[in-house]
């Protein structure tokens, strides 16, 4: 995942947070459906970001429904969930 990923992303989801609209994840074009996928799993498994149902189900259809954990999907992109749970938090004014 390059920071231009990240950064589109980060808006993204912030934008997403007081205003969830699940078609949204998956019609969103700015980055790889792999790396949007990503993401919404990596959300879907903190507990302060929410809608977490919505979240699995768009990372199902943007993978295709193929059986991919988040482990093996971050490890191929190299996303730094660290950095971007951090990055988004002082986003969201959770930081």
């Amino acid at each position: 995942m390059t920071r231009e990923s990240e950064s589109e992303l980060l808006s993204f989801c912030a934008a997403q947070r007081g205003d969830f609209r699940a078609d949204a994840w998956t019609q969103f074009d700015g980055v790889e459906k792999r790396e949007m996928a990503a993401v919404c799993l990596f959300l879907a498994g903190v507990d302060w970001f929410g809608h977490e149902g919505g979240l699995r189900d768009a990372a199902k259809k943007l993978l295709g429904g193929a059986e991919t954990t988040f482990g093996t999907l971050a490890r191929a992109l190299r996303f730094d969930c660290p950095r971007f749970a951090n990055s988004l938090k002082r986003r969201l004014g959770h930081a």
